[in-house]
């Protein structure tokens, strides 16, 4: 059953927790980033094939898949293997593929959601019509050059603006976890809170906690307490009410203890976690049981929620799919 994602008013005991059934495809781990936190990078790995696009999409559909997650390094065709490659599989440039591998999801029956980083307002605005949500992560307000040296939260900022500018339904949040002070939390979801009260194009937000990978050189930090935890979520409902808080599950052991102030488990897949391989999800049962012994229903959503379905953030090709959606969950 796919129920729309909660309201402002819904959370709590009795309200549904939702999450999405996704598989994530990979376009290419190459990046030319060296974040300190990230094991997901890689040099000279190439870009996605289509017989292994071809497989993907079995795949999902064998397993019931709605989402379509598709990621990548951050500007990958910085590089020259990328560009290279691109050029012989016939594609002008990242973008042109990235377009092609979502059209495909489309055509399979499944809804894109992409996650390539930062992008400008044309670029967003090129790729929107072949996707119905988009996401890139602020992490922080505050830079911090030791532990992400290419990326400024200036950077990010834009980036999330750019995305209101251009009328894509948005994913972002924050890390948590890996030194930061509760203080600096609290700015970060307040920049959150202000960047989408201009626009409005957040649908969703992730208080992800860092969990350190094979390949990852940054410590571990210590991780919120649940008082924090309770704090920052209690703030972001006021700060941006109908906004649901996401709490990816298999990075936070405690979830079930937050339940109380969470909306969404995110993506859950029976395959592996690509950016968090060390951190598997469990099946959908598990989390089904535990939400209950709380008082909860856990309910599937799409990529695209309920509230941003609607000609100022679907393109022309989605928002048939995206109305039946609606007319689905609320009759």
């Amino acid at each position: 059953m796919l129920l729309k994602a909660v309201n402002d008013e819904g959370w709590g005991s009795g309200y549904p927790v939702t999450y999405s059934r996704s598989l994530t495809f990979v376009l290419t781990h190459d990046c030319p980033w060296h974040c300190s936190y990230c094991g997901f990078r890689t040099d000279a790995e190439g870009l996605l094939s289509e017989a292994k696009l071809e497989r993907l999409l079995a795949e999902a559909a064998g397993q019931g898949a709605k989402e379509a997650l598709l990621i990548s390094g951050e500007r990958p065709d910085s590089l020259p293997p990328i560009r290279g490659e691109l050029e012989r599989r016939g594609f002008s440039d990242f973008w042109d593929f990235a377009n092609h591998v979502a059209d495909r999801c489309a055509e399979a029956g499944f809804f894109p959601h992409g996650n390539f980083g930062r992008m400008g307002e044309g670029e967003l605005a090129r790729i929107r019509p072949h996707f119905v949500s988009m996401g890139m992560m602020l992490e922080s307000a505050e830079d911090h050059l030791q532990m992400a040296p290419e990326k400024k939260a200036a950077g990010r900022v834009a980036g999330i603006k750019a995305a209101g500018r251009a009328g894509v339904a948005f994913t972002s949040g924050i890390l948590v976890g890996w030194g930061e002070s509760q203080t600096s939390r609290l700015k970060s979801l307040e920049t959150l809170a202000e960047l989408h009260a201009e626009h409005g194009q957040l649908q969703e937000i992730l208080i992800q906690r860092y969990v350190p990978n094979e390949g990852s050189r940054w410590p571990v930090g210590k991780a919120p307490t649940l008082a924090e935890y309770e704090e920052m979520m209690m703030r972001w409902k006021e700060w941006a009410p109908g906004v649901a808080i996401q709490i990816p599950p298999n990075l936070e052991p405690r979830w079930p203890e937050l339940l109380p102030w969470l909306d969404d488990l995110g993506g859950i897949s029976w395959a592996k976690d690509e950016v968090n391989p060390t951190s598997p999800w469990e099946r959908v049962e598990f989390y089904v049981e535990k939400c209950r012994d709380a008082g909860r229903e856990l309910v599937e959503r799409l990529p695209i929620y309920e509230s941003h379905i609607s000609e100022r953030w679907l393109a022309p090709a989605w928002l048939p799919r995206g109305l039946a959606f609606r007319a689905e969950v609320t009759a």
